[in-house]
């Protein structure tokens, strides 16, 4: 009974999931809410996906003489994989818990970042998110205008000149705020 939970643990469940530690080490970062939800569902697929990709490299290399497909070299495999993707996630600073074991262990996970910015607490972060995401949709409107600036009417070139301007007003102002917060001045 026990060998089979564990096969199942391994197959199923702990290679996608420290995967998935490796890829988003914060908690929350995938979803405020349903963080651990996603965690799991998406380390259940993601399991499965390295069990076949584990299994199709053993077959690869696997001869005549000898075949490398059976329990033993796919429980080893999986075990190895599972091992390189807890390391590279302690390394990220997906397991802070491990501090509690010996301080040593520790690891600070990644700043937080939205768009390339570096977001220093949690208390701005939607703020920035927003901020970054205001900051993109004017760039696409001076893009849009200043494609039609070059227009043959006299007043639509007039009207989108002034609509490129006030989309370069507004993204100075949006990146004068994104500076001000991200730089702790709240």
């Amino acid at each position: 009974m026990i060998q089979i939970l564990a096969g199942i643990t391994i197959v199923f469940f702990l290679p996608g999931y420290t995967l998935i530690a490796v890829m988003f080490p914060r908690k929350g970062e995938l979803d405020p809410e349903y963080d651990v939800v996603y965690r799991v569902a998406l380390g259940m697929g993601l399991s499965i996906v390295i069990a076949i990709v584990v299994g199709f490299a053993l077959n690869a290399i696997s001869t005549e003489d000898h075949g490398y497909v059976s329990a033993g070299p796919l429980w080893v495999s999986l075990v190895f994989v599972t091992a390189v993707f807890f390391v590279a996630g302690w390394f990220r600073g997906a397991y802070p818990w491990l501090g509690v074991i010996h301080p040593t262990l520790y690891r600070n996970p990644p700043p937080r970042t939205v768009g390339g910015v570096a977001i220093p607490g949690h208390s701005n972060e939607r703020q920035v998110s927003k901020l970054v995401l205001e900051r993109e949709c004017w760039q696409n409107e001076l893009k849009r205008c200043a494609e039609r600036t070059e227009c043959t009417s006299e007043t639509r070139r007039a009207y989108y000149s002034k609509r490129v301007e006030v989309a370069r007003n507004s993204i100075e102002a949006v990146n004068q705020e994104l500076d001000r917060l991200t730089k702790g001045r709240v």
